[in-house]
């Protein structure tokens, strides 16, 4: 986040004369996040009547609880995050953050997480990408009219997502007009070796690894579905491959970005599967290799798919519930 975004002044309460050292301290989606919890909460007082200024009460945050779960209908983990973030606003403008320890408010989302128990409506989860629906995208994409390039733009970030367990952010721009040098992925951080394996720099990971991290992709002859020739292809069809140009970039110098893959995906994948399309999205792809692995135990044990995931935790359990047949 810039230091001079009005974003970050607001969440600040006004001008703050440490604004660089504040605003290098989070990644800019996580001031996004923080910004959307402040505009959800000013939205339920403006509604309601009540006042915004900080510190925020715990009568306040109570009655926020109640709105956010029956009037706006938010899940329990939602507004878990959303009193998070408005927490740490108390703390970046050093005030009381007293009412943001209500007991009172902990037991109403306990109430709330069991209320969802008693809910019938199916639960809205993404669902994993496989290789079956790799290939559906393949030949979806390659029956469109679209231009060489695009489609090898495209393609390339389906295959690589997949065998590299990438998150969206780690791959594409946040805008289709612009972007961030030091947070994108670039033709200058895409290494061609010399086994024909691909090594790729993610600068700035999830766990702010010194240094960043790295993924290695490997040729994958089968099924027509190999990222590194992939990306090769994409390369060598590229007119302008500027080592500080982004690498998913379509010809007349867009980028691609979560919100357009989602739609890629949606579109390419309805007409083969109806309304189970909804479940899929740029996210299904980070659990496509640890729950492929899972699958295959005389292939890879908990140790492999914890690295190849790059997980510090065991948090890859939750993406390992794909049963491949």
């Amino acid at each position: 986040m810039s230091t001079n975004d009005n974003r970050f002044l607001r969440i600040m309460g006004g001008a703050s004369t440490h604004c660089t050292l504040l605003s290098a301290a989070y990644a800019d989606s996580t001031w996004n996040k923080i910004y959307c919890a402040l505009n959800i909460f000013e939205k339920f007082c403006s509604n309601t009547g009540r006042n915004s200024r900080f510190p925020i009460d715990g009568v306040s945050l109570s009655a926020f609880i109640e709105w956010a779960t029956f009037v706006k209908g938010n899940s329990p983990a939602t507004i878990t995050a959303y009193l998070s973030h408005l927490r740490l606003i108390h703390k970046l403008r050093n005030v009381n953050t007293s009412g943001c320890d209500s007991f009172l408010c902990k037991t109403q989302i306990r109430g709330a997480e069991n209320l969802q128990f008693y809910k019938r409506n199916e639960t809205f989860v993404k669902k994993v990408m496989t290789i079956p629906l790799l290939k559906i995208l393949g030949h979806s994409l390659a029956k469109t009219n679209w231009c060489s390039h695009s489609k090898l733009v495209l393609w390339a970030t389906y295959t690589v997502a997949f065998f590299g367990s990438f998150r969206p952010c780690e791959l594409l721009c946040k805008n289709d007009s612009s972007f961030n040098i030091h947070e994108s992925l670039l033709w200058s951080d895409i290494k061609f070796m010399d086994d024909d394996s691909v090594q790729i720099k993610i600068k700035i990971p999830k766990n702010r690894k010194k240094g960043g991290d790295y993924v290695s992709l490997f040729p994958f002859p089968s099924h027509g579905c190999c990222p590194v020739r992939a990306l090769k292809e994409l390369k060598m069809h590229t007119e302008d491959v500027a080592e500080m140009s982004p690498v998913f970039k379509f010809a007349n110098g867009k980028n691609l970005t979560k919100s357009k893959l989602n739609c890629f995906i949606s579109e390419h994948l309805t007409p083969h599967i109806g309304e189970e399309a909804k479940f899929y999205s740029a996210k299904s792809f980070r659990a496509a290799l640890p729950s492929a692995l899972a699958a295959t135990p005389h292939f890879a044990n908990d140790a492999n798919i914890k690295r190849w995931g790059r997980w510090n935790s065991n948090a890859f359990e939750k993406y390992t519930r794909l049963s491949h047949k």
